[in-house]
């Protein structure tokens, strides 16, 4: 197999018999790869039925050697955050499987490592980063699912394409090695925190004890209003009753207040009859002055204003 750099490709099948004979060199096959770019690399399957183009400026392609046919094609990436699309630069690219051709690795000017399942889509379906610097070679592993790649700076590194980054974050139970949860990533990931309390359960099994959770508050909210409630009334009815015994000790009060009221009235009535005879039985040289005083008739015919002496008793005084 022989590609130029201008995309053209020729094919010649070389069978040796003996070393004594020689070999025998059968006419070749040529086609066009591509027009007007550069191919950078070609590779051929294990079965040899397979090869696989990739350059500067075309796609990532795959052909049949039989009939120099074209069989696969990826597809270019979408444009970036940004809206800028990138041209297609392929440096290196490899069969993944001996056994199954539909798997390509393919790598890139920009450093990336793709995967691509031709049986699938035309895009590639795990695209890795690795360094700042171009991808120039790529090996695959007889184990199937790894490659080794290196680039221009001399940097090599090892990448399992079974679970590459593919804007993906997986988490799996060690225990059993079951996939528990995939997260879509809109942004490179730079860390990872774990909760100590996290855990993994069913939806059916979440909805249950939600609608639980949600009863329970339920409950307790009404046992919370129907105590509050009772907490009312039990005020409400000591308040009565506290009402009711006030009323009733005023009643009470009042109704002893008047039987008091009246003995006082009528001990006062007594003595006032008993002034009025007392002073009905005063000599007549003495009289009373406009205060109600007791004064003598030399004091008030000399024009004196006399100065009388009350005489109180202390139960006028009380009175």
């Amino acid at each position: 197999m022989m590609v130029a750099l201008k995309g053209k490709a020729s094919i010649r099948s070389i069978t040796k018999e003996n070393a004594a004979s020689g070999s025998h060199i059968e006419p070749s096959a040529t086609w066009d790869v591509c027009g007007g770019a550069n191919v950078q690399f070609c590779s051929v399957d294990h079965g040899e039925n397979y090869v696989m183009f990739g350059g500067k400026g075309i796609e990532v392609s795959l052909w049949d050697i039989t009939s120099c046919s074209k069989t696969w094609s990826a597809k270019s990436p979408r444009t970036n955050s940004l809206g800028i699309f990138t041209r297609p630069w392929f440096t290196a690219g490899t069969f993944l499987c001996k056994d199954d051709h539909r798997k390509i690795v393919a790598c890139t000017n920009s450093h990336q490592v793709r995967l691509y399942d031709t049986a699938l889509q035309r895009r590639p379906a795990i695209s890795v980063e690795f360094k700042e610097s171009p991808i120039k070679a790529v090996a695959a592993d007889p184990n199937g699912h790894d490659v080794y790649i290196g680039t221009g700076t001399g940097d090599l590194a090892s990448f399992d394409m079974r679970t590459g980054l593919d804007s993906y974050l997986r988490i799996w139970d060690t225990n059993t090695r079951q996939l528990l949860s995939a997260v879509f990533l809109k942004q490179h990931l730079t860390t990872v925190v774990l909760d100590s309390h996290f855990s993994v359960e069913e939806p059916g099994e979440m909805k249950s004890k939600q609608l639980e959770s949600s009863v329970e508050t339920e409950t307790e909210v009404r046992k919370e209003k129907k105590k509050k409630s009772k907490a009312i009334t039990e005020d409400e009815t000591e308040a009565q009753i506290r009402k009711e015994k006030k009323s009733r000790t005023i009643e009470e009060e009042e109704q002893a207040g008047l039987v008091d009221h009246s003995d006082i009235n009528d001990e006062v009535y007594a003595r006032k009859e008993k002034k009025k005879k007392k002073s009905r039985g005063i000599e007549g040289g003495k009289e009373r002055d406009s205060d109600g005083e007791i004064c003598s008739p030399k004091r008030r015919k000399s024009g004196e204003r006399s100065k009388c002496l009350k005489k109180r008793s202390k139960k006028q005084l009380v009175a």
